[in-house]
């Protein structure tokens, strides 16, 4: 499952955003770009990610951000890594900018595969060395490698 995931994801080396409103939608637009949710579903999830935010933000410490919804009209889950080495203000719960972004989008049927991709992002995201690991990366290839390196194995 997680495996999968990685694969389809959309990897970006440097985010371009200088704001966490302007990341939110370069990941949801990248992530709509690649083919990961319909067209009429672009403008339902950037208004459900902005929603999450205010409720309480998903910046989890460590220079890490995992902004994550479930949502209606979509098939399958979509992850977008990307990384900002200037940083993001975030309203982490460290106060410190945010360098790593993960963006997960689900379906709003699937709890439990939002729930099990949340958990492995929570396990790397708690890593220092797959946070260094992941900024050093040369390029996407290289950030690919690692998160399926640090997938969960299949147990079939």
């Amino acid at each position: 499952m997680i495996g999968q995931l990685v694969q389809r994801a959309r990897l970006v080396p440097e985010l371009q955003a200088q704001n966490k409103d302007g990341a939110l939608k370069e990941l949801i637009g990248l992530a709509q770009a690649a083919g990961a949710f319909p067209d009429k579903a672009l403008k339902k999830i950037g208004k459900l990610l902005t929603d999450r935010e205010a409720i309480g933000s998903t910046g989890l410490g460590n220079g890490v951000a995992v902004p994550h919804v479930k949502a209606e009209g979509i098939d399958q889950s979509a992850l977008v890594v990307a990384r900002c080495k200037a940083g993001l203000e975030w309203q982490a719960i460290d106060g410190r900018p945010v360098h790593i972004l993960f963006m997960l989008v689900s379906p709003a049927g699937d709890p439990e595969r939002h729930l099990a991709c949340l958990r492995w992002i929570s396990t790397l995201a708690r890593s220092s060395d797959f946070r260094r690991f992941l900024l050093d990366a040369a390029d996407e290839s290289a950030m690919r490698e690692l998160l399926v390196e640090m997938s969960p194995k299949d147990r079939s």
